[in-house]
């Protein structure tokens, strides 16, 4: 298993967050709020996310169902564990 970034990981809990106020609170404003928080975290440690399926997950959050909002925020966070195994690569 390859070793994740601090930055990786705090991405990788957040998106966990995510999913949890959506799947057992049904809070999605305040899911909205954390996945900005998200993106500003990621921007001031230079990591880059997939952002088309971030932009996706804004444009489905309040019309979507509980499964298909966590199947993105999965997607999110795989893409999330690659983008950090090959950045570890190049460096």
């Amino acid at each position: 298993m390859p070793k994740l970034s601090q930055t990786a990981i705090s991405i990788l809990t957040l998106l966990n967050n995510i999913d949890e106020l959506i799947v057992k609170s049904q809070d999605r404003e305040n899911a909205r709020d954390v996945m900005k928080a998200l993106n500003v975290y990621a921007a001031s440690k230079n990591f880059r996310l997939p952002q088309d399926k971030v932009d996706n997950f804004y444009a489905v959050l309040l019309d979507s169902r509980i499964y298909t909002l966590s199947s993105l925020l999965k997607d999110i966070a795989v893409d999330v564990t690659i983008i950090d195994t090959k950045k570890e690569i190049s460096v």
